[in-house]
């Protein structure tokens, strides 16, 4: 009887060992996992810090004039110069997935959804300026590829989000031929937004200060379908032109701005061909080249003029609004140019040239607003202040959208 207990004993004993080194090895796993677990939240709270550090950032700044500090204390005490702000927008597509999404009942269209998150950026300006690269003709289909046509409502979506002038010199301008480009300048007129493209230049003042803006295209998607008194009709792009039209300006103007339809579609980057080109222009006379067509964005610089004098140049801003597919079609930006005129001396200079990131978001065929325009800084500040205005998966897009604009406008390279 002694030995079967002694036998209990043992196979006790051994089960408590047993569990004994169980329990040991699970207390060690449990804080290994609770110490991955603190390093890992510790990480991210770390991430999180760094995205919200990123974000509470002032809108990017491209460029900001040297200020001798006297020089602004005796501008406030006698508050005399006039200082605006221009915002700049790229071109503004209507595609076949826009129409389809924007349809509602019969030949009704609404397009407010798509742009009603950006309006503020583009209300605060002075001025705001596009290219408009659609058309507007009555009693044709409406097309979002090859031949572009609009509903006329969209015009007006783009007027209430905050436009005010649009260049109608690009590629598509003569899709439906001489008439058709006097009819679509007229519906824009007629909802209120001014044109650019078809004469030498216009002169927009704002506050006092003259703005001279002057639109070109590189050329016509159906070229070969269009004589040359034709195409006359629209500033296509020549050096001669180009030096007739800034010289006339300047007579006129305290200030150039250029809108240029140039680049290689779904470049991020400027090619020789743009670089002459703005060379060229800066030389002549122009404070600021605007470029758009290549559907992505593309850098940004300051160039010295023969005077010594720096003037911006923004190589492509990539779409207002489009649903194009390509790859970083859907990375927008708006740029805004702060212009300041001297009231002692008359003289306009380019104080500061800041810029807003977009994000076009494709909800997907489900939804009944798929495409949406959004403020990248704006949207992912909120989504980190616990709104639950985007998913995860959308500010996740909209942080590595960031990057990629950031590191796209500030490259050197061609």
């Amino acid at each position: 009887m002694a030995r079967s207990r002694r036998n209990k004993r043992r196979s006790t004993s051994k089960v408590i060992d047993y569990f004994s080194k169980f329990a040991i090895i699970t207390i060690i796993i449990i804080v290994i996992c609770t110490i991955i677990l603190l390093i890992r939240n510790g990480l991210q709270a770390v991430e999180v810090a760094n995205q919200k550090m990123k974000l509470e950032k002032e809108i990017e700044a491209i460029f900001e004039q040297p200020t001798n500090q006297e020089e602004v204390i005796e501008t406030e005490e006698k508050a005399e110069d006039t200082t605006i702000e221009i915002a700049v927008v790229g071109d503004i597509l209507c595609g076949s997935a826009m129409l389809e999404d924007a349809k509602t009942e019969g030949e009704n269209y609404d397009f407010t959804p798509m742009l009603e998150r950006i309006q503020t950026v583009t209300n605060d300006a002075s001025l705001t300026i596009g290219t408009m690269e659609t058309n507007f003709i009555q009693g044709q289909a409406y097309s979002g590829v090859e031949k572009y046509n609009a509903p006329t409502n969209f015009a007006e979506t783009i007027k209430q989000s905050g436009v005010d002038i649009v260049s109608i010199a690009h590629n598509h301008s003569l899709d439906y031929g001489v008439d058709g480009l006097m009819q679509t300048k007229q519906t824009l007129e007629n909802v209120g937004l001014a044109t650019v493209g078809t004469q030498n230049f216009i002169i927009q003042e704002v506050q006092g200060i003259k703005i001279a803006l002057i639109a070109y295209t590189y050329g016509f998607s159906n070229e070969k379908e269009l004589s040359t008194e034709e195409m006359q009709n629209v500033n296509m792009y020549s050096a001669e032109k180009a030096k007739a039209d800034i010289e006339q300006a300047k007579q006129n103007a305290d200030y150039i701005m250029i809108i240029m339809h140039w680049g290689e579609v779904n470049s991020t980057k400027r090619n020789n061909e743009q670089e002459q080109i703005a060379d060229y222009l800066v030389n002549l006379g122009a404070n600021a080249i605007i470029g758009s067509h290549p559907a992505v964005p593309q850098p940004m610089q300051m160039k010295q003029d023969v005077n010594g004098e720096y003037q911006f140049i923004s190589y492509s801003l990539g779409n207002y609004i489009s649903s194009l597919g390509y790859e970083n079609s859907n990375l927008e930006i708006i740029v805004k140019l702060q212009i300041r005129k001297q009231a002692e001396t008359g003289k306009v200079i380019l104080e500061k040239v800041t810029y807003t990131p977009l994000y076009v978001l494709d909800q997907g065929k489900e939804q009944d607003n798929r495409y949406v325009v959004l403020d990248v800084k704006e949207e992912a500040k909120k989504y980190l202040a616990g709104e639950n205005n985007i998913s995860q998966n959308t500010y996740e897009k909209l942080m590595e959208s960031l990057d990629k604009i950031e590191s796209i406008i500030r490259s050197n390279e061609q």
